[in-house]
């Protein structure tokens, strides 16, 4: 034991001191500039523990007596003592409370902040506790852990972090290391990303230290917004850009760390690359997935404000955005009946409260026109130089140069005598309530929400009649913002957007589409879709050929089989949807979740006339099975996802590569584990494995 205790000093920059070790005690002595510390550690009664403790009191080491019964008590309390973990977590709840405080107080000092547990996916299957308490459960074990908590822009991943944080603190003798990525964008590495919210945490540590701390699971990274840290580039590179990203986290999942990220549902996470990189690491640390639907309002709303919803002709479903709902159930019941009058009305409504609550706040001398008028700007300048949040400094530089006759009139509403500067009102401006300033980073500015981001990239959209810029951070919001205005609005935002919808992927695509007109206008062909949600749409009002949907989710959905064709589904999930029309050709599904009745009237079987010749069945073999073991390479990858291998390449349909999956299947070569969307490669058949990928003697 004494080795285990001499290596957790060494850890921390102790200089173990012998002197004494044959009377029992150990000396742990640390020099740190001004201060001189020495801990003497004794296992037993020891007649030389006053001794030691005067010599080394007269030396000018302030002396620590510790009595200790295992090298894990030392390690507890040197943890405590150095990370300042009691005052540590103060200020973590203090943040916290801030934050749910910034959430509620906008609408009514009354009101009281509550975490809303939306439905949620966990590896594919649905969660039944809420998202914090699994994750929580999950800490305890031994294995190292990367929790991906993924969701649409503004349904809920900053809430959700932060109730993570919250429940380590009350749950668990843990310390949170939390930090919001997207306060931390100017260094492109995220190794220094990284860094940085280490020193910034901890000033007075060195980074090992905090590292190997995290190694042994007592302090939980927590980073919210890991997809902020994602640039733009062309298709096909995004796992490159990550890649570094992803090693750096797998280098610090050892032992028992645990690593929380929230982000975006991105492409990123549902490539092959990602799949081998999650199949490399497989027996280094488990990975769980967890996938945010849209909140229900049902959580959000009593009973009896939804039944006036209702009665006011809003469609329930239409208005599910957690801002919206935030404000609806915090606001008093008067402001509650004026805007419920229509859809429009309700977010005009949340806006002019908003904006009006501003005037009287910081005494802005600035009606709502003008406000609304300077925070669209501001959106636009975000929009043209690509960013999302920046230095206040900026901010307000922004704001001077680019309103100097809004805010001379602003100055003029005030008497001579308490007149501000332009910097006083700048500065009113860009501590805007809707402008977020994050209560561990003044620094930096940005919109409080996506939803409110949103609606000021939508006018800067709608007002723009050669809009031509695709970056999903600012559609995603735009789109997210009007998703519950009236259709004439929703047609507008659609309008400006018709010339870079055919530049997005077509999951974007097809969210938007649904989002903003409630249906597909457009053919789909020779794409795949990735972990939609969409529901009352109808799949084949147009036509729909030689495409993939996977790991989506189809409520209340129609599905016209005379316009589908070569149509496969991966993991889906289908509630309540219905089939109509006659088939016009194949549709494939795998692994999917739905009654009997509708997957085998949905589902269309390959024929047998369809299989393919003895030579092409070869071919699709060898192709397959070097998904597991590339050409060139000494290792195989045991498992493998079923959507990488059946991805559509110029060789061979979906269709085929399911046939061949299946007949590799029935042969033994390959299996499927406990997962329905993986197969993995059959260690007993390796011999005729390498026959057919023609590798013998390797």
């Amino acid at each position: 034991m004494i080795q285990e205790v001499i290596k957790a000093y060494k850890e921390y920059g102790f200089k173990c001191e012998t002197k004494y070790a044959a009377d029992g005690l150990w000396v742990f002595t640390l020099n740190n500039g001004y201060f001189n510390n020495a801990e003497i550690v004794s296992m037993e009664d020891s007649s030389k523990v006053s001794e030691a403790f005067d010599q080394y009191t007269l030396s000018g080491y302030a002396c620590t007596l510790r009595k200790i019964r295992s090298a894990h008590d030392v390690e507890a309390a040197l943890f405590k003592g150095f990370f300042s973990v009691d005052s540590s977590r103060e200020r973590l709840r203090s943040d916290y409370n801030k934050f749910t405080k910034s959430i509620t107080s906008p609408y009514s000092s009354l009101a009281k902040y509550k975490y809303i547990n939306a439905p949620y996916f966990i590896n594919g299957k649905e969660g039944d506790v809420p998202v914090a308490t699994e994750i929580i459960s999950r800490l305890e074990s031994d294995r190292p852990a990367l929790f991906l908590i993924e969701a649409a822009a503004g349904f809920g991943k900053t809430c959700t972090a932060y109730e993570v944080v919250n429940e380590i603190l009350e749950k668990s003798n843990r310390l949170p290391l939390f930090s919001e990525l997207s306060r931390n964008r100017s260094a492109k590495i995220f190794r220094y990303v990284l860094l940085d919210e280490i020193d910034r945490t901890f000033p007075q540590l060195k980074s090992r230290l905090v590292e190997s701390e995290i190694s042994k699971g007592r302090v939980v990274v927590v980073l919210d917004g890991f997809d902020e840290l994602l640039r733009k580039s062309d298709s096909g590179q995004e796992f490159e850009r990550a890649e570094p990203m992803l090693e750096t986290i797998g280098e610090l999942l050892k032992s028992k760390a645990k690593i929380i990220l929230t982000t975006r549902r991105t492409v990123l996470f549902e490539g092959d690359d990602f799949h081998r990189w999650m199949d490399a690491n497989a027996d280094s640390f488990d990975v769980f997935r967890f996938s945010l639907n849209e909140p229900r309002i049902t959580d959000w709303l009593p009973q009896e404000r939804r039944s006036e919803i209702e009665k006011s002709g809003i469609s329930l479903e239409g208005i599910a955005n957690p801002v919206l709902l935030s404000y609806l159930r915090c606001i008093e019941d008067q402001k509650f009946t004026a805007a419920i009058e229509s859809k429009d009305e309700l977010v005009e409504s949340y806006f002019s409260h908003m904006l009006d609550r501003e005037r009287s706040r910081q005494d802005l001398r600035l009606d709502i026109q003008g406000q609304y008028s300077v925070l669209t700007g501001i959106a636009r300048d975000m929009i043209e130089l690509g960013y999302t949040s920046e230095d206040r400094e900026y901010i307000v530089e922004f704001i001077k140069s680019s309103y100097i006759k809004v805010l001379d009139e602003v100055r003029s509403g005030y008497s001579s005598s308490e007149k501000p500067s332009r910097d006083e009102v700048a500065n009113k401006l860009a501590s805007h309530a809707l402008l977020d300033r994050s209560a561990s980073d003044d620094s930096k500015i940005g919109f409080i929400n996506e939803f409110v981001f949103g609606n000021f990239v939508a006018e800067n959209i709608i007002s723009d009649p050669a809009w031509m810029n695709d970056d999903l951070r600012f559609l995603e919001p735009a789109v997210l913002s009007h998703a519950s205005r009236s259709p004439a609005r929703r047609a507008a935002l659609k309008g400006s957007l018709s010339s870079v919808m055919e530049f997005l992927d077509w999951t974007s695509r097809i969210d938007f589409s649904c989002r903003l007109d409630g249906g597909i206008d457009y053919p789909l062909s020779g794409g795949e879709a990735d972990s939609l949600s969409l529901e009352g749409v109808t799949i084949g009002q147009n036509f729909v050929s030689q495409f993939q949907f996977n790991d989506c989710t189809f409520k209340k959905c129609s599905f016209d089989l005379s316009h589908l064709s070569a149509v496969t589904f991966l993991n889906c999930k289908f509630y309540e949807c219905g089939v109509r029309g006659i088939a016009s050709g194949q549709v494939h599904i795998l692994g999917c979740f739905a009654e009997p009745e509708f997957i085998a009237a949905l589902g269309r079987p390959m024929l047998p006339a369809d299989r393919a010749t003895d030579e092409r069945s070869s071919e699709l073999d060898k192709f397959i099975l070097e998904k597991f073991w590339p050409v060139g390479s000494l290792n195989f990858h045991r498992r493998r996802p079923i959507k990488g291998i059946c991805s559509r390449s110029n060789d061979f349909s979906p269709e085929e590569l399911y046939e061949g999956i299946r007949s590799l299947k029935q042969r033994g070569l390959i299996f499927e584990p406990s997962k329905p969307s993986f197969v993995e490669i059959s260690i007993d058949h390796l011999g005729e494995i390498r026959d057919i990928l023609g590798r013998v003697g390797v």
